[in-house]
């Protein structure tokens, strides 16, 4: 006699099924009243962009006329926007379609060691849940509204792999080509997606092996040319932009940002040894007025970055009274567009390259005092200086994560912009915006069934807040002492796969690795506070950590697993 009728161990396909739709159902109606978000004319390098960026996909023509932004960020949010406008999909259901279908890859990636349906659909029901995947950055016409369910399709693409890479090739293919799409359009989402190659690389490696050493297996060669698909739907999916790019702007170039010869002239700017080191504050005036004097490429952006009150009024911060790291590259390009170097990308690209070899010469020269030698990029050059507060920082964003910061399910700013333009914007992503006042205020106005709504998925916030800290907790305790069991029983026969422990030890590395990247952009470059928005890929991690640990380890489990009669482990 079943105890639990709703969810009976022995739960069949249909009722998981159903469940799943269910559980997508009611959290879809809840999203559903969530309002867009935006400022017009004060986000003019994101949310802007990207808007204007997808208008000009719709209108078939790329990503429009070129000057100093337009292959300054990666396009895929835009092509994102332009195919669910093209489909008539409002944009945050969108956005959560996308999460809900990546959070049930991320269950059914670990059906091989998640013997039951009760298991994946406990853990399909706190991924899909994630208050971080409909808090209010969500709202935003940003690209971390699906960035983050596009690194779990990456994630869960790869753990299904390997967890099934040693039976037919069938069952494997479909979850390599998920992670295919996930790591290509991923990297096309955001600069910062090489953080997800050591994912990917370990996984290819611990795949290759268990399939090598598998008793038996058949066609090893085709399975293991199989395993490279995601990196060549990467390579094929950048190419395709790169193809886009140059046929537009007549170069084959992915970005002319964070690559290519802009990214070798900041480089070379920060070998520059300044005066007196300031944190946050890579290239100060100190270096600026070295530059100006011997570099004769950049004396005519002088007026532009020191006196312009326009430009100094947009990038310039007062408190530190100069230009901090995650700002100055923006002032730079901007001065460069006001002299007519953007005029074309090969006179853009001629005119960096110029400036980064006069730099280093003089630095190598010893004309100018140098620290280092040749560099490439757009973000600041590691201190030991900067060491503790990365720590610190990084501690701070854990706990962060752990307990769901910054992921209230509404937005306290209400939309600011002209009838005309919000129209516009409207229009385009059918989703209204949160532009209604309350009387009297500036603050947002919300219908009491927007605020029942916001009120259930913020209780559905506090939950987490205490069901994720305790179960990471036990999780990796589970975690840990199942390791050490593999370890005592290697080499014995029925002990087991490592493969499960090894993909959650590659989850925890990679939310390691994640806070820990962010924590350093905060400390060097940005110094706007933890801010949940670039630490949302985290979210699920620890949730796909936590919840398989518990469910494969915990006592629960174990039960399942011993025999009638079999005494319980000491």
């Amino acid at each position: 006699m079943q105890k639990n009728k709703l969810l009976p161990k022995q739960m069949s396909r249909r009722r998981f099924w159903l469940w799943v739709l269910a559980l997508v159902v009611l959290r879809l109606a809840l999203c559903s009243q969530q309002r867009v978000y935006t400022w017009i004319d004060g986000a003019p390098l994101d949310d802007e962009l990207m808007f204007q960026w997808a208008q000009s996909i719709s209108a078939g023509q790329w990503l429009g006329p070129y000057d100093h932004l337009t292959l300054s960020k990666r396009p895929f949010f835009a092509l994102w926007l332009a195919l669910l406008n093209r489909l008539g999909v409002p944009y945050l259901l969108g956005g959560q379609l996308l999460w809900c279908a990546a959070a049930l890859a991320g269950a059914l990636a670990f059906a091989p060691v998640l013997k039951s349906y009760r298991g994946r659909l406990v853990l399909f029901g706190f991924l899909c849940w994630n208050p971080a995947a409909c808090a209010s950055f969500t709202w935003r016409v940003y690209r971390d509204n699906i960035y983050p369910a596009l690194c779990l399709l990456f994630f869960a693409g790869l753990a299904g792999w390997l967890l099934r890479c040693a039976g037919p090739l069938k069952k494997s293919l479909g979850w390599l080509v998920l992670a295919g799409a996930g790591l290509g359009c991923g990297w096309l989402c955001r600069e910062d997606g090489v953080w997800v190659l050591p994912f990917g690389l370990a996984a290819l490696a611990a795949g290759l092996v268990a399939l090598w050493r598998a008793p038996g297996a058949r066609r090893r060669a085709l399975k293991s040319l199989a395993a490279l698909l995601p990196f060549g739907m990467l390579a094929a999916s950048v190419g395709a932009v790169c193809a886009l790019n140059q046929s537009w702007y007549g170069v084959f170039a992915l970005s002319d940002f964070s690559e290519g010869s802009f990214a070798d002239a900041i480089g070379a700017m920060t070998r520059v040894k300044e005066e007196d080191w300031q944190p946050l504050v890579s290239i100060p005036t100190s270096v600026r007025r070295q530059l100006y004097q011997a570099v004769p490429q950049l004396q005519p952006l002088e007026y532009w970055l020191e006196e312009d009150e326009d430009l100094q009024n947009s990038y310039r911060n007062p408190a530190l009274d100069d230009y901090q790291s995650g700002s100055f590259y923006w002032a730079l390009r901007q001065a460069a567009q006001n002299i007519g170097v953007y005029d074309t990308p090969q006179k853009a690209e001629e005119y960096w390259a110029g400036v980064a070899q006069a730099i280093n010469t003089l630095c190598d020269e010893g004309v100018l005092p140098s620290e280092g030698g040749k560099r490439s990029g757009t973000t600041p050059p590691v201190r030991a200086e900067y060491v503790p507060a990365v720590l610190a920082e990084s501690l701070r964003s854990l706990g962060y994560v752990l307990t769901f910061g910054g992921c209230q399910p509404y937005e306290a700013d209400r939309t600011i912009g002209t009838t005309q333009d919000l129209a516009v914007w409207e229009e385009y992503l059918h989703t209204s915006t949160n532009v209604a006042a309350v009387a009297g205020t500036d603050d947002p106005y919300y219908n009491p069934l927007q605020k029942g709504a916001f009120a259930l998925l913020g209780a559905v916030r506090w939950a987490y807040a205490l069901a994720l800290p305790l179960g990471f907790a036990a999780g990796l305790v589970l975690w840990l002492r199942a390791g050490w069991a593999l370890w005592k029983g290697r080499g014995q026969k029925g002990n087991g796969s490592p493969l499960p422990w090894l993909i959650l030890l590659g989850l925890l590395a990679m939310a390691a690795l994640r806070i820990g990247m962010i924590a350093f952009v905060e400390v060097a470059s940005f110094n706007i506070g933890t801010y949940v928005m670039y630490l949302a890929t985290v979210h699920p991690l620890l949730i796909l950590f936590s919840g398989v640990s518990c469910l494969c380890w915990g006592p629960g489990a174990l039960a399942q697993k011993r025999r009638p009669g079999q005494k319980r482990p000491a």
